[in-house]
Protein backbone atom coordinates (compact mmCIF):
# COMPACT_ATOMS: atom_id res chain seq x y z
CA UNK A 1 0.00 0.00 0.00
CA UNK A 2 2.76 2.11 0.98
CA UNK A 3 5.00 0.92 -2.13
CA UNK A 4 5.70 4.38 -3.52
CA UNK A 5 6.62 6.33 -0.48
CA UNK A 6 9.38 4.04 1.49
CA UNK A 7 12.38 5.61 1.47
CA UNK A 8 10.82 9.20 1.19
CA UNK A 9 12.02 11.75 3.57
CA UNK A 10 9.14 14.22 5.33
CA UNK A 11 9.96 17.15 7.24
CA UNK A 12 7.62 18.03 9.97
CA UNK A 13 7.94 21.35 11.45
CA UNK A 14 5.16 20.86 14.19
CA UNK A 15 7.10 20.21 17.89
CA UNK A 16 3.72 19.25 19.50
CA UNK A 17 2.20 15.66 20.66
CA UNK A 18 0.03 15.82 17.61
CA UNK A 19 2.43 16.33 15.16
CA UNK A 20 4.59 13.11 17.35
CA UNK A 21 0.94 11.37 15.89
CA UNK A 22 2.25 12.12 11.99
CA UNK A 23 5.89 11.39 12.92
CA UNK A 24 4.67 8.36 14.32
CA UNK A 25 2.49 6.74 11.49
CA UNK A 26 5.28 8.62 8.61
CA UNK A 27 7.85 5.80 10.29
CA UNK A 28 5.21 3.21 10.68
CA UNK A 29 4.57 3.87 6.57
CA UNK A 30 8.26 3.42 5.52
CA UNK A 31 8.97 7.02 5.62
CA UNK A 32 12.86 8.75 7.28
CA UNK A 33 11.52 11.28 9.25
CA UNK A 34 13.15 15.12 9.50
CA UNK A 35 11.81 16.99 12.56
CA UNK A 36 12.84 20.73 12.65
CA UNK A 37 11.62 23.65 14.95
CA UNK A 38 13.43 25.72 17.58
CA UNK A 39 12.51 23.95 20.33
CA UNK A 40 14.65 21.72 22.04
CA UNK A 41 14.70 17.95 21.88
CA UNK A 42 13.12 17.49 25.55
CA UNK A 43 10.16 20.11 25.20
CA UNK A 44 9.14 18.82 21.45
CA UNK A 45 7.45 15.06 21.78
CA UNK A 46 7.54 14.92 17.75
CA UNK A 47 11.26 15.68 18.15
CA UNK A 48 12.30 12.72 20.88
CA UNK A 49 10.61 10.00 18.28
CA UNK A 50 12.17 11.59 14.95
CA UNK A 51 15.09 9.83 12.82
CA UNK A 52 16.59 13.54 12.77
CA UNK A 53 15.80 15.92 15.29
CA UNK A 54 16.98 19.81 14.33
CA UNK A 55 17.07 22.88 16.27
CA UNK A 56 16.24 25.31 14.02
CA UNK A 57 13.21 28.20 13.17
CA UNK A 58 11.06 27.63 10.65
CA UNK A 59 10.62 31.29 9.73
CA UNK A 60 14.24 31.52 8.76
CA UNK A 61 13.41 30.06 5.15
CA UNK A 62 17.17 29.81 3.98
CA UNK A 63 18.20 27.61 6.88
CA UNK A 64 15.16 25.69 6.11
CA UNK A 65 15.42 25.44 2.47
CA UNK A 66 19.58 24.38 3.33
CA UNK A 67 17.82 21.65 5.21
CA UNK A 68 16.05 20.63 3.62
CA UNK A 69 18.72 20.40 0.49
CA UNK A 70 21.11 18.60 2.82
CA UNK A 71 18.59 16.25 3.87
CA UNK A 72 17.09 14.76 0.73
CA UNK A 73 13.61 16.34 1.70
CA UNK A 74 10.85 14.96 -0.55
CA UNK A 75 8.00 16.72 1.06
CA UNK A 76 7.01 19.13 4.24
CA UNK A 77 3.84 18.14 6.73
CA UNK A 78 2.35 20.95 9.19
CA UNK A 79 -0.77 19.50 11.04
CA UNK A 80 -1.95 21.63 13.46
CA UNK A 81 -0.76 25.03 13.94
CA UNK A 82 -1.99 27.97 12.13
CA UNK A 83 0.88 30.27 12.84
CA UNK A 84 3.03 27.98 10.80
CA UNK A 85 1.47 28.03 7.41
CA UNK A 86 2.56 31.13 5.80
CA UNK A 87 6.40 29.79 6.41
CA UNK A 88 5.21 26.58 5.18
CA UNK A 89 3.69 28.13 1.99
CA UNK A 90 7.21 30.06 1.77
CA UNK A 91 9.22 27.42 2.35
CA UNK A 92 7.19 24.67 -0.07
CA UNK A 93 6.92 27.46 -2.78
CA UNK A 94 10.64 28.08 -2.61
CA UNK A 95 11.73 24.65 -2.58
CA UNK A 96 9.26 23.53 -5.38
CA UNK A 97 7.45 20.74 -3.04
CA UNK A 98 4.02 20.21 -2.51
CA UNK A 99 1.88 22.45 -0.49
CA UNK A 100 -2.11 22.18 0.58
CA UNK A 101 -2.71 25.73 0.57
CA UNK A 102 -1.61 29.44 -1.38
CA UNK A 103 -0.34 32.03 1.07
CA UNK A 104 -3.76 33.40 0.54
CA UNK A 105 -5.88 30.44 0.86
CA UNK A 106 -4.35 29.53 4.38
CA UNK A 107 -4.54 34.02 5.12
CA UNK A 108 -8.27 33.48 4.23
CA UNK A 109 -9.50 30.12 5.59
CA UNK A 110 -6.91 29.81 8.93
CA UNK A 111 -4.97 32.98 9.84
CA UNK A 112 -7.27 35.91 9.59
CA UNK A 113 -11.25 35.81 10.90
CA UNK A 114 -12.15 39.07 9.55
CA UNK A 115 -11.29 37.94 6.00
CA UNK A 116 -12.73 34.65 6.46
CA UNK A 117 -16.04 36.25 7.49
CA UNK A 118 -15.62 38.77 4.79
CA UNK A 119 -15.51 35.31 2.19
CA UNK A 120 -18.71 34.23 4.03
CA UNK A 121 -20.47 37.02 3.24
CA UNK A 122 -19.13 37.00 -0.35
CA UNK A 123 -20.49 33.40 -1.26
CA UNK A 124 -23.70 33.43 1.44
CA UNK A 125 -22.52 31.61 3.97
CA UNK A 126 -24.30 32.52 7.13
CA UNK A 127 -22.37 33.89 9.77
CA UNK A 128 -22.45 35.91 12.74
CA UNK A 129 -22.90 39.69 12.01
CA UNK A 130 -19.59 41.79 12.35
CA UNK A 131 -19.46 44.82 13.89
CA UNK A 132 -16.65 47.78 12.56
CA UNK A 133 -14.33 49.12 15.19
CA UNK A 134 -10.93 49.73 15.20
CA UNK A 135 -8.32 51.15 18.59
CA UNK A 136 -9.64 54.80 17.85
CA UNK A 137 -13.15 53.75 18.71
CA UNK A 138 -15.00 56.11 16.42
CA UNK A 139 -18.28 57.18 18.07
CA UNK A 140 -20.09 56.42 14.78
CA UNK A 141 -19.28 52.78 15.51
CA UNK A 142 -19.74 52.50 18.64
CA UNK A 143 -23.44 53.54 18.07
CA UNK A 144 -24.51 50.72 15.80
CA UNK A 145 -22.77 48.11 18.24
CA UNK A 146 -25.88 45.63 19.38
CA UNK A 147 -24.86 44.33 22.89
CA UNK A 148 -23.20 41.85 23.86
CA UNK A 149 -21.20 41.05 21.22
CA UNK A 150 -17.83 39.01 21.30
CA UNK A 151 -14.48 40.05 20.69
CA UNK A 152 -11.37 37.91 19.67
CA UNK A 153 -7.90 37.95 18.07
CA UNK A 154 -8.19 37.51 14.28
CA UNK A 155 -5.17 35.41 14.63
CA UNK A 156 -5.24 33.24 17.38
CA UNK A 157 -6.99 30.02 17.22
CA UNK A 158 -7.89 27.03 20.17
CA UNK A 159 -10.25 29.55 22.24
CA UNK A 160 -7.44 31.71 23.39
CA UNK A 161 -8.59 35.44 23.90
CA UNK A 162 -12.52 34.97 23.31
CA UNK A 163 -14.25 37.31 25.41
CA UNK A 164 -17.77 38.05 25.95
CA UNK A 165 -19.07 42.31 26.54
CA UNK A 166 -22.17 43.37 27.63
CA UNK A 167 -21.81 47.01 27.26
CA UNK A 168 -19.63 49.84 25.62
CA UNK A 169 -17.34 49.59 28.97
CA UNK A 170 -16.20 46.24 29.07
CA UNK A 171 -15.79 46.31 25.22
CA UNK A 172 -13.65 48.98 25.22
CA UNK A 173 -11.70 47.56 28.08
CA UNK A 174 -11.23 43.58 26.33
CA UNK A 175 -10.44 45.80 22.68
CA UNK A 176 -7.33 47.34 24.25
CA UNK A 177 -6.50 44.05 26.34
CA UNK A 178 -6.40 41.93 22.60
CA UNK A 179 -5.05 44.62 20.75
CA UNK A 180 -1.87 44.99 23.18
CA UNK A 181 -1.32 41.16 22.74
CA UNK A 182 -2.15 40.75 19.40
CA UNK A 183 0.55 40.07 16.36
CA UNK A 184 -1.77 41.37 13.81
CA UNK A 185 -3.57 44.11 15.59
CA UNK A 186 -6.71 42.68 14.15
CA UNK A 187 -9.51 42.03 16.45
CA UNK A 188 -12.82 40.42 15.86
CA UNK A 189 -16.06 42.13 17.06
CA UNK A 190 -19.50 40.16 16.25
CA UNK A 191 -22.35 39.62 17.46
CA UNK A 192 -22.61 37.04 20.66
CA UNK A 193 -24.13 33.71 19.72
CA UNK A 194 -26.21 32.16 22.67
CA UNK A 195 -26.14 29.13 21.96
CA UNK A 196 -24.65 26.14 23.91
CA UNK A 197 -24.37 24.48 20.50
CA UNK A 198 -21.41 24.62 18.62
CA UNK A 199 -20.43 22.80 15.71
CA UNK A 200 -17.44 21.83 13.43
CA UNK A 201 -17.86 20.30 10.24
CA UNK A 202 -15.10 18.53 8.46
CA UNK A 203 -14.05 18.18 5.27
CA UNK A 204 -11.72 15.89 2.88
CA UNK A 205 -10.34 17.95 -0.22
CA UNK A 206 -8.92 15.10 -2.75
CA UNK A 207 -8.81 16.61 -6.69
CA UNK A 208 -10.77 19.47 -5.71
CA UNK A 209 -13.92 17.20 -4.83
CA UNK A 210 -14.79 18.38 -0.94
CA UNK A 211 -15.98 15.12 0.52
CA UNK A 212 -17.92 15.35 4.54
CA UNK A 213 -15.65 13.45 6.69
CA UNK A 214 -17.49 13.84 10.12
CA UNK A 215 -18.56 16.66 12.19
CA UNK A 216 -18.29 17.06 15.79
CA UNK A 217 -20.53 18.98 18.60
CA UNK A 218 -18.90 20.77 21.47
CA UNK A 219 -20.17 20.61 24.94
CA UNK A 220 -17.90 23.11 27.87
CA UNK A 221 -17.45 22.53 31.80
CA UNK A 222 -18.35 25.36 34.08
CA UNK A 223 -15.02 26.35 35.91
CA UNK A 224 -14.41 29.89 37.85
CA UNK A 225 -17.28 32.09 38.71
CA UNK A 226 -19.51 30.50 36.87
CA UNK A 227 -18.08 31.45 33.33
CA UNK A 228 -17.53 28.52 30.62
CA UNK A 229 -14.02 26.75 30.60
CA UNK A 230 -12.39 24.65 27.41
CA UNK A 231 -14.11 22.06 26.19
CA UNK A 232 -14.97 18.69 27.97
CA UNK A 233 -16.38 16.93 25.00
CA UNK A 234 -16.30 16.34 21.28
CA UNK A 235 -19.19 14.52 20.03
CA UNK A 236 -19.10 13.17 16.92
CA UNK A 237 -22.76 13.09 16.19
CA UNK A 238 -24.62 13.78 13.34
CA UNK A 239 -27.13 16.85 14.37
CA UNK A 240 -28.24 19.61 12.51
CA UNK A 241 -26.32 17.93 9.59
CA UNK A 242 -29.57 17.37 7.41
CA UNK A 243 -30.30 21.20 7.34
CA UNK A 244 -26.65 22.01 7.26
CA UNK A 245 -26.18 20.26 3.57
CA UNK A 246 -29.79 21.93 2.54
CA UNK A 247 -29.08 25.86 3.87
CA UNK A 248 -25.19 25.92 3.69
CA UNK A 249 -23.06 23.34 1.71
CA UNK A 250 -23.73 24.01 -1.80
CA UNK A 251 -22.16 27.97 -0.62
CA UNK A 252 -19.63 26.39 1.28
CA UNK A 253 -18.42 24.13 -1.58
CA UNK A 254 -18.77 27.24 -4.17
CA UNK A 255 -16.56 29.06 -1.73
CA UNK A 256 -13.96 26.40 -1.46
CA UNK A 257 -13.78 25.74 -5.07
CA UNK A 258 -13.46 28.89 -6.19
CA UNK A 259 -10.59 30.30 -3.51
CA UNK A 260 -8.91 26.93 -5.52
CA UNK A 261 -8.54 24.50 -2.76
CA UNK A 262 -7.63 21.31 -4.46
CA UNK A 263 -6.21 19.17 -1.45
CA UNK A 264 -6.21 19.42 2.14
CA UNK A 265 -8.43 18.98 5.48
CA UNK A 266 -10.90 22.02 5.66
CA UNK A 267 -12.61 22.33 9.13
CA UNK A 268 -15.62 24.57 9.46
CA UNK A 269 -17.06 26.63 13.14
CA UNK A 270 -19.97 27.69 14.18
CA UNK A 271 -23.04 27.66 16.05
CA UNK A 272 -26.48 26.70 15.74
CA UNK A 273 -29.29 29.45 15.81
CA UNK A 274 -33.01 28.56 16.12
CA UNK A 275 -32.28 25.83 13.64
CA UNK A 276 -30.13 27.97 11.65
CA UNK A 277 -26.08 27.30 11.45
CA UNK A 278 -23.73 30.28 11.42
CA UNK A 279 -19.97 29.68 10.90
CA UNK A 280 -17.45 32.16 12.45
CA UNK A 281 -14.16 30.03 11.33
CA UNK A 282 -12.07 28.07 9.59
CA UNK A 283 -9.08 25.68 9.27
CA UNK A 284 -7.32 24.80 6.05
CA UNK A 285 -5.49 22.37 8.32
CA UNK A 286 -5.93 18.85 9.77
CA UNK A 287 -7.86 19.44 13.05
CA UNK A 288 -6.67 19.41 16.84
CA UNK A 289 -9.59 16.42 17.41
CA UNK A 290 -8.38 14.29 14.91
CA UNK A 291 -11.70 12.71 13.66
CA UNK A 292 -9.22 10.19 11.47
CA UNK A 293 -8.63 8.00 14.42
CA UNK A 294 -12.43 7.32 14.52
CA UNK A 295 -12.85 7.36 10.75
CA UNK A 296 -9.83 5.33 9.96
CA UNK A 297 -11.20 2.38 12.79
CA UNK A 298 -15.08 2.53 11.72
CA UNK A 299 -14.81 3.74 7.31
CA UNK A 300 -11.37 2.15 6.73
CA UNK A 301 -10.17 5.86 5.49
CA UNK A 302 -7.33 7.90 7.15
CA UNK A 303 -6.94 11.59 6.56
CA UNK A 304 -3.56 11.78 8.17
CA UNK A 305 -1.96 9.20 5.72
CA UNK A 306 -3.24 10.86 2.93
CA UNK A 307 -1.75 14.38 4.04
CA UNK A 308 1.40 12.19 4.43
CA UNK A 309 0.85 10.87 1.07
CA UNK A 310 0.19 14.24 -0.52
CA UNK A 311 3.68 15.97 1.20
CA UNK A 312 5.62 13.41 -0.71
CA UNK A 313 4.15 13.25 -4.10
CA UNK A 314 1.47 16.33 -4.37
CA UNK A 315 -1.21 13.47 -4.80
CA UNK A 316 -3.77 11.41 -2.95
CA UNK A 317 -4.39 8.28 -3.92
CA UNK A 318 -4.17 6.00 -0.73
CA UNK A 319 -8.16 6.15 -0.28
CA UNK A 320 -10.99 7.64 -2.01
CA UNK A 321 -12.77 9.89 0.07
CA UNK A 322 -16.07 10.66 -2.05
CA UNK A 323 -16.82 6.30 -1.50
CA UNK A 324 -15.27 6.15 2.00
CA UNK A 325 -16.07 9.18 3.79
CA UNK A 326 -19.48 8.61 6.21
CA UNK A 327 -19.96 10.75 8.84
CA UNK A 328 -22.64 8.95 10.40
CA UNK A 329 -19.97 6.97 12.27
CA UNK A 330 -21.63 3.52 13.61
CA UNK A 331 -20.56 3.85 16.72
CA UNK A 332 -21.25 6.23 19.71
CA UNK A 333 -17.71 8.45 19.81
CA UNK A 334 -16.37 11.38 21.44
CA UNK A 335 -12.84 13.16 22.78
CA UNK A 336 -12.87 13.22 26.51
CA UNK A 337 -11.07 16.35 27.12
CA UNK A 338 -9.78 16.48 31.02
CA UNK A 339 -9.75 20.36 32.28
CA UNK A 340 -7.68 21.30 35.25
CA UNK A 341 -8.82 23.52 38.18
CA UNK A 342 -5.89 25.67 38.86
CA UNK A 343 -2.52 24.85 41.26
CA UNK A 344 0.37 22.79 40.34
CA UNK A 345 -0.31 19.53 39.14
CA UNK A 346 1.80 17.01 41.86
CA UNK A 347 0.70 13.76 40.99
CA UNK A 348 -1.30 11.51 38.11
CA UNK A 349 -2.64 7.93 38.50
CA UNK A 350 -4.77 5.31 36.93
CA UNK A 351 -3.28 6.55 33.21
CA UNK A 352 -2.19 2.98 32.59
CA UNK A 353 -5.67 1.27 33.49
CA UNK A 354 -7.45 3.99 31.54
CA UNK A 355 -4.95 3.24 28.36
CA UNK A 356 -5.76 -0.31 28.24
CA UNK A 357 -9.53 0.30 28.37
CA UNK A 358 -10.55 -1.62 24.84
CA UNK A 359 -12.93 1.66 24.09
CA UNK A 360 -9.93 4.02 24.54
CA UNK A 361 -8.19 4.45 21.02
CA UNK A 362 -6.17 6.80 21.70
CA UNK A 363 -5.07 9.17 24.63
CA UNK A 364 -2.88 12.71 24.31
CA UNK A 365 -1.18 14.30 27.51
CA UNK A 366 -0.32 18.03 26.91
CA UNK A 367 0.41 18.76 30.50
CA UNK A 368 2.87 16.63 33.10
CA UNK A 369 3.90 15.69 36.56
CA UNK A 370 5.34 19.70 37.81
CA UNK A 371 2.83 21.87 35.44
CA UNK A 372 0.86 25.21 36.36
CA UNK A 373 -2.52 25.18 35.68
CA UNK A 374 -4.01 28.97 34.74
CA UNK A 375 -7.43 29.61 34.94
CA UNK A 376 -7.97 30.20 31.39
CA UNK A 377 -10.81 29.40 29.09
CA UNK A 378 -8.65 27.71 26.28
CA UNK A 379 -7.12 23.88 25.47
CA UNK A 380 -4.16 25.46 27.87
CA UNK A 381 -5.42 24.11 30.73
CA UNK A 382 -6.43 20.31 29.19
CA UNK A 383 -3.96 17.54 30.60
CA UNK A 384 -5.38 14.72 28.30
CA UNK A 385 -7.69 14.32 25.23
CA UNK A 386 -8.67 10.81 24.84
CA UNK A 387 -10.45 9.29 22.34
CA UNK A 388 -13.37 6.98 23.10
CA UNK A 389 -15.76 4.72 21.14
CA UNK A 390 -18.44 2.18 22.90
CA UNK A 391 -21.15 0.21 20.43
CA UNK A 392 -24.67 1.68 22.98
CA UNK A 393 -25.23 4.57 24.43
CA UNK A 394 -25.69 3.23 27.87
CA UNK A 395 -22.02 1.64 27.40
CA UNK A 396 -20.84 4.57 26.16
CA UNK A 397 -21.72 7.12 29.28
CA UNK A 398 -20.46 3.97 31.28
CA UNK A 399 -16.83 4.13 29.71
CA UNK A 400 -16.70 7.90 30.03
CA UNK A 401 -17.71 7.98 34.04
CA UNK A 402 -14.92 4.92 34.81
CA UNK A 403 -12.37 6.93 32.92
CA UNK A 404 -13.16 9.92 34.85
CA UNK A 405 -13.17 7.86 38.21
CA UNK A 406 -9.89 6.11 37.39
CA UNK A 407 -7.58 8.69 36.38
CA UNK A 408 -6.40 10.68 39.73
CA UNK A 409 -4.87 14.09 39.30
CA UNK A 410 -3.87 15.54 42.98
CA UNK A 411 -2.58 19.09 43.09
CA UNK A 412 0.21 19.93 45.84
CA UNK A 413 -2.46 19.87 48.58
CA UNK A 414 -3.69 16.17 47.48
CA UNK A 415 -6.74 17.76 46.06
CA UNK A 416 -8.63 16.37 43.11
CA UNK A 417 -7.42 18.67 39.85
CA UNK A 418 -10.17 17.53 37.69
CA UNK A 419 -12.61 20.55 36.93
CA UNK A 420 -15.66 17.99 36.34
CA UNK A 421 -15.55 14.61 37.74
CA UNK A 422 -18.08 12.86 35.20
CA UNK A 423 -21.67 12.01 36.61
CA UNK A 424 -24.02 9.42 34.76
CA UNK A 425 -27.01 11.37 34.59
CA UNK A 426 -25.26 15.16 33.42
CA UNK A 427 -23.32 12.99 30.77
CA UNK A 428 -26.17 10.77 29.57
CA UNK A 429 -28.24 14.36 29.19
CA UNK A 430 -25.51 15.23 27.10
CA UNK A 431 -25.29 12.04 24.85
CA UNK A 432 -29.01 12.42 24.37
CA UNK A 433 -28.54 16.20 23.27
CA UNK A 434 -25.94 15.49 20.52
CA UNK A 435 -27.43 12.36 19.32
CA UNK A 436 -31.18 13.64 19.46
Amino acid sequence: MYERLRGKTLLVMDRTALAACAVQRAKEMGVRTVVANFYKTEDSPSKMIADVAIDVDISDTEAMLALIKEYKVDGVFVGWTDSHLPFYAKICEAAGLPCCGTAEQFDILSNDKNRFKECCVKYGVPTPEIFKIDIDFRREDLDKIVYPVMVKPADDSGGRGIMRCDNEEELISHYKHLYEHSASKKIVCERYMDSGNEIFIHYTVQNGNCSLSASFLKYKVTAEKGKAASCLFHMFAPKYLKEYQRDSEPAVKKMVQELGVKYGNLMFQGFEDHGKLYFHESGLRLGGEQFYVFAEKLNGISSLELMIEFALTGEMTLYDAQKQDNYNFSQYCCNYYIPLKAGTIASIEGLDEVNAMPQVLQNKQFKHVGDKISPTSSLDRVIFRIHVMDKTKEDFVKTLCKISDTIKILDENGNDMQLQKLEYDVVMDMVNDAWS
